[in-house]
């Protein structure tokens, strides 16, 4: 399938470098006057969770790259791994010059469909989370793989979403196909935004876990993020990643750093997908805003998510 991944970022990389690697035509669309930077490609440090492949890999992508794309290039899909407060400007510039391209965004949503609609209809776009992540290190990429949860706003299913199955299944790259994607992502939202001021106040996530207080707070903050999905109208019942923050009792809470923990000690997946937390700190701004901010408007009470307020604006971000 020939794919037009936008940018060369973290998440654009590994997927590209896995639907590359699969057979399929790969090309990256980066900024003018950068396409020199990737003539060499990056080696891959890779902790791959997909069955078949060698779990901890170590090679090379040669990564093929462009700077300008007309819709006489036949892109037949274009994944769009960029952050989701950029993704109304990046489609605005890219959807007219890709002609009839299906579109998968793996990007995160918190405000609905409705402005993307404007811009492409529904029949030709498919939301999608990556479970990948990592850093570079020069031009060494480490990060780890493992599946996705893909999804159509309102749970459709038109020949988009059979495009990107079937680019998961030839690379494969495991997928859950959410009933309602844009409620799965609001969870994934949910439960990030709560941590990730827990995560800057602390300044580590070994300080995290050392810190009882601080642990505890995200914590509360998570369960007080959901609680605004729940006025959004999500039932969390169906997503058992909540319920871990549900009980805010002390031996609930305690039981909760306890998981987390062990996971982020003992889970590689975990680990490398986190290793750049701490990397932006406009997004982690625009989280908790949005989660904050659609609290007051409902009428949810947020104090622990709200006590982080200052440790986000003097938070300048780390690389």
């Amino acid at each position: 399938m020939k794919t037009l991944i936008v940018g060369a970022g973290i998440i654009g990389t590994i997927y590209g470098w896995a639907f590359a690697e699969a057979g399929h035509e790969v090309v990256h669309l980066v900024r003018p006057g950068r396409a020199a930077k990737y003539q060499n490609g990056f080696k891959i440090d890779m902790y791959d969770v997909r069955k078949g492949h060698k779990r901890d890999f170590i090679g090379h992508y040669p990564i093929r790259v462009t700077e300008t794309v007309t819709p006489a290039d036949g892109y037949e899909l274009v994944i769009v791994p960029t952050k989701h407060y950029h993704l109304l400007e990046t489609l605005e510039k890219l959807v007219p010059q890709t002609g009839n391209a299906d579109y998968w965004l793996l990007t995160q949503n918190w405000d609905g469909p409705e402005a993307i609609d404007a811009l492409l209809p529904p029949t030709r776009y498919v939301f999608g989370d990556a479970k990948a992540g990592g850093k570079f290190e020069g031009e060494t990429l480490i990060g780890t793989i493992a599946s996705v949860d893909i999804g159509q706003v309102g749970g459709r299913h038109d020949a988009c979403l059979d495009k990107v199955i079937a680019l998961c299944q030839s690379a494969q790259v495991e997928f859950t196909l959410q009933e309602n994607i844009l409620h799965y992502l609001w969870v994934q939202y949910a439960i990030t935004g709560g941590l990730w001021p827990a995560l800057v106040k602390a300044g580590s996530f070994e300080a995290v876990f050392a810190s009882r207080e601080i642990g505890e707070q995200g914590v509360r903050a998570v369960r007080e993020c959901l609680e605004v999905l729940t006025k959004r109208g999500v039932d969390l019942k169906k997503y058992p990643e909540t319920k871990m923050y549900q009980n805010t009792a002390p031996i609930g809470l305690w039981i909760t750093g306890l998981v987390l923990k062990a996971m982020f000690r003992f889970n590689k997946l975990v680990q490398r997908s986190s290793l750049h937390g701490l990397s932006d700190a406009e997004e982690i701004r625009a989280f908790f805003y949005d989660l904050l901010n659609t609290g007051r408007r409902l009428g949810v009470a947020m104090p622990a998510l709200a006590a982080f307020e200052p440790d986000i604006q003097n938070f300048g971000g780390k690389k």
